[in-house]
């Protein structure tokens, strides 16, 4: 009952909209709720589109970074090195006139390499004074680097790490906004990793070194963070190097609620960070999302060509640079969209780089809604048009609206340098589509069933096979054609039931009715149905059979044929048995011409079967098979179908419920007998007969009946036709009609 509900007939387009529907509204309420694997799919698809379109690395930029690799650790050992290294790498950056100096490291101890250190460790082992005049002869190293930090432009860095300390780290600048309070959008951390108090005061910024925030891909980098219970704002080491290379002491923040921001009194998040000339775009809780370029190898410059005063000047002046490692033993290794195993400093002077080229790539505020709207509107046009369109139209819809929303998102991304998803919208259409698919499937497979079981006991197995792969080929209901009607009946039936008791009868029934039943379907006839030992099919229906009346005929032939050699066969078995056999005959009446053909009947029954004029004209021709005494009579459309078949015109009749009378032809054979010189000589000394007949002259056509029945021999015709019509003529020259017109009356059907 229920699946009746959802596929049947009345209800055609229910199915597909119900179930569509439903996906649609899955879809959306999934989308609203966007859970994180949602999110996690988007950035997969994001991360694709940076593979296929990176950033282009421009050199002109004024960022590069320092490089601690492999040949600066083998020249000056293993990390940390000692302060005064570093100290003379900033002085030597410093001297080249770099913009800013920005360590993405944290120099949390001091220096254990330092000489001022190893001396007050000889306090164990000599006096005092020899301690104090040692040590003050001695420079301490991170003095040293302190020194040459406070000569120059430098960002010392910082970390968040659950075993530091939670007092903030120090602020080199102001913090001014617009809106809502920043700090409730921003990344909350709980302790800190400090560079020494020393080295910091001698810096001109301070800033985060932590890129990994929510994943180990590096996608999005918040610029401003928050310790737990405060307020204060934190800048990241990228950001924080940009204000120092500009001079600025301030940053200036925009969130919801500030003037030009639609927020509708939602607080919406953060929407921008700016210091100096820079304004930086984030999203709505302060981060950048990182447009890569991958790995660039132009980005960097050694620290032991800097040391070894192998850098020109040009390179490096005016320039931020950012100290960090590329070697793969000190861990700094990070994975991008783009690449795995980059080294982190690469992720901070890619951001600095796109806040210079002000390139950024943005999911806007509005991208939520407008995606989900998109989807709803989308959505429900594929739903509307699914159980509207044909598969193969449907399937170009669905190639085109997928594609679209696949294409889209790649031209905002490509062009405009906007994100908008391209997955979660094509997929729910997909979904749709495959839902529909599979339900007008189950629905084909079901009229195919339909089909199959309506279709399958009265049509030839390939016939139902096409029909049933091509439904719309039948027009149910019925349709004006031309068909080729039989009717066969068998003679002398009840005489023959007598001599069987029911089961015999029923086993003599089939016997007789399967082989012509296998006849008519192997010549693609259609079995309307049986009545008792009748027979009524029809040709050219439900699907077209090219030359069907020739088909029909060679059908009757061959009934005739096979009946002749199961009288044989049933003539062993009664002598066999000691009764008495008595012969089988058929009656064939074919008649060819415009019929109704469909499914008839009430909503609770119904038969696929036929109607009209030349329907009931087969059914008066076979009747008249018994009052002219032949096997088969056609009608004269069909004897003009099959014209090189052996027929011969045997009357013109007024069979009853007709006004007009039917020109009836005996089918005597195929194209071979038609061909031979006996039965033209029969269709000669017929027709004499029937135009003596005709014209009244009863004696002269008496006196043919005898040749026309020698010539009916010859050609091996066996019939009763010429001693019924001897019969008919004698009583008509008895009692000639005075308006004689050489048309028979039936008198039976």
């Amino acid at each position: 009952m229920r699946m009746s509900w959802l596929f049947g007939r009345n209800n055609a387009l229910r199915a597909p909209l119900v179930i569509a529907l439903l996906v649609l509204a899955n879809a959306l309420f999934l989308r609203a709720l966007d859970p994180f694997a949602l999110a996690r799919l988007r950035d997969f698809a994001f991360d694709e589109f940076q593979r296929l379109q990176p950033r282009q690395y421009s050199p002109e930029t004024p960022v590069r970074i320092i490089d601690i690799d492999e040949a600066s650790l083998a020249a000056y050992g293993q990390w940390p090195w000692p302060r005064t290294v570093l100290a003379e790498l900033v002085d030597k950056l410093t001297e080249k006139g770099v913009a800013a100096v920005a360590f993405d490291a944290v120099f949390a101890e001091s220096d254990r390499s330092s000489i001022s250190g190893m001396v007050r460790e000889l306090g164990a082992f000599t006096d005092p004074e020899t301690v104090r005049k040692i040590s003050a002869a001695v420079q301490d190293s991170d003095k040293v680097f302190a020194g040459a930090i406070a000569s120059s432009t430098v960002v010392t860095g910082f970390g968040f790490d659950l075993n530091g300390e939670t007092d903030p780290p120090r602020r080199f600048f102001g913090v001014a906004f617009a809106g809502d309070d920043p700090s409730q959008f921003l990344p909350q951390q709980v302790r800190t990793v400090q560079t020494l108090p020393l080295l910091v005061a001698a810096a001109k910024g301070n800033g985060s070194v932590n890129t990994d925030y929510d994943s180990v891909v590096i996608r999005r980098v918040p610029m401003m963070f928050r310790l737990a219970d405060q307020k204060e704002l934190l800048p990241a080491l990228s950001i924080e190097a940009l204000r120092v290379a500009q001079g600025a002491s301030t940053y200036l923040i925009k969130s919801s609620g500030a003037s030009g921001e639609m927020s509708f009194g939602e607080k919406t998040g953060m929407v921008s960070i700016k210091t100096g000339d820079v304004l930086v775009p984030t999203d709505a809780h302060g981060r950048v999302t990182l447009f890569d370029t991958g790995h660039i190898p132009q980005r960097f410059i050694s620290a032991l060509a800097v040391l070894r005063d192998k850098v020109p000047p040009a390179e490096l002046e005016g320039r931020i640079v950012f100290i960090g490692t590329s070697a793969i033993g000190l861990k700094d290794l990070r994975n991008t969209p783009i690449q795995d195993t980059v080294p982190g400093v690469e992720i901070h002077a890619q951001l600095a780089e796109q806040m210079i080229e002000q390139k950024f790539l943005a999911r806007p505020d509005y991208a939520a809604g407008a995606e989900f709207l998109y989807l709803a509107a989308i959505g429900l046009l594929f739903v509307w048009l699914l159980p509207r369109l044909s598969a193969a139209k449907m399937a170009g819809v669905a190639v085109v609206l997928i594609g679209v929303g696949v294409l889209v998102p790649w031209i905002a991304y490509s062009h405009y340098q906007l994100l908008f998803d391209p997955i979660y919208p094509p997929a729910t259409l997909a979904a749709i589509y495959v839902s529909g698919s599979v339900l007008a499937f189950m629905r084909a497979e079901r009229d195919r069933r339909e089909i199959r079981g309506a279709f399958g006991l009265y049509l030839s197995p390939d016939v139902v096979e096409q029909l049933a792969r091509n439904p719309d080929l039948l027009q149910l209901g019925g349709e004006l054609r031309e068909i080729t009607v039989m009717f066969t009946d068998v003679r002398g039936f009840t005489t023959i039931s007598e001599q069987f008791d029911p089961h015999g009868l029923t086993r003599f029934m089939n016997r007789f009715l399967t082989p012509m039943t296998d006849l008519i379907l192997g010549n693609r006839g259609t079995i309307d149905k049986y009545m008792g030992d009748a027979i009524m099919a029809f040709w050219n229906a439900p699907l077209p059979v090219e030359a069907h009346a020739m088909r029909a005929c060679e059908t009757a032939l061959a009934m005739q044929a096979r009946l002749r050699s199961l009288n044989e066969e049933w003539k062993a078995e009664a002598e066999t048995a000691g009764r008495r056999h008595i012969p089988v005959n058929i009656g064939v009446g074919l008649n060819t011409g415009k019929a109704s053909v469909g499914n008839f009947g009430s909503s609770q029954r119904f038969t696929y079967s036929c109607l009209g004029d030349e329907v009931n004209l087969a059914s008066r021709l076979e009747g008249q098979c018994k009052t002219y005494g032949v096997g088969i009579i056609i009608g004269d459309n069909t004897r003009a179908q099959v014209a090189d078949f052996a027929s011969i015109e045997i009357d013109l009749v007024m069979v009853k419920g007709k006004t007009e009378p039917a020109r009836v032809h005996a089918l005597l054979g195929d194209t071979t007998m038609a061909q031979s010189p006996a039965f033209r000589r029969l269709v000669e000394e017929q027709a004499a007969l029937l135009k003596h007949y005709r014209a009244g002259a009863f004696a002269e056509a008496l006196q043919m009946i005898e040749g026309c029945q020698a010539a009916a021999e010859a050609v091996g015709w066996p019939q009763g036709y010429y001693a019924m019509m001897r019969e008919r003529i004698d009583g008509l020259i008895d009692d000639s009609p005075p308006d004689w017109t050489g048309v028979y009356v039936a008198k039976e059907k």
